[in-house]
């Protein structure tokens, strides 16, 4: 049975940072306009900021920074929840993402990196609070749909009931 809209929906990824220590790296630094591993975060800096967050970063106010790899599968979804958390109230950043949505930056001033660490380590386990709540929800959307369907004897519904039900994600 073909269908051109998808009947049961994917769970969203949920956010996580690669714990290799090859795969963070921590740097001091002078000019973030000018150093080469920020290069890739410069659109996510410089879009949809707050002028006191980008005159930190003008006047050169953040002198140390973790680039961290990220383990997730993006989907527009996503990408808006991490955006929500991404600023203050104020609308500072807390972190960057890079162009392909896999790696994150860090910036803060001198010895305060630990505390701004925190902030953002809260904020993605926001984020990922919200994403169970959303996968509960569309688990039983999946479910609803199935039980609908079941009459149609269809085996690829009964396949994927079978992972909805069973596979840990």
């Amino acid at each position: 049975m073909e269908v051109d809209s998808p009947i049961y929906r994917n769970l969203i990824s949920h956010i996580d940072i690669n714990r290799g220590i090859n795969s963070i790296q921590y740097l001091n630094f002078r000019d973030i306009n000018n150093e080469l591993e920020f290069k890739e975060f410069l659109n996510d800096i410089n879009s949809n900021n707050d002028a006191i967050e980008l005159s930190l970063i003008n006047n050169k106010a953040y002198k140390e920074a973790v680039i961290m790899s990220l383990n997730i599968n993006i989907n527009e979804t996503l990408i808006k929840m991490i955006g929500d958390e991404q600023k203050t109230f104020g609308g500072s950043k807390l972190f960057y993402l890079n162009d392909s949505f896999n790696k994150m930056l860090v910036v803060s001033v001198s010895r305060n990196m630990e505390g701004k660490l925190n902030m953002v380590i809260n904020r993605l386990n926001k984020v990922n609070d919200k994403i169970s709540r959303l996968n509960s929800r569309i688990k039983k959307e999946n479910l609803e749909a199935f039980t609908k369907r079941q009459s149609l004897k269809d085996k690829k519904d009964i396949v994927v009931n079978m992972i909805n039900k069973n596979l840990k994600v």
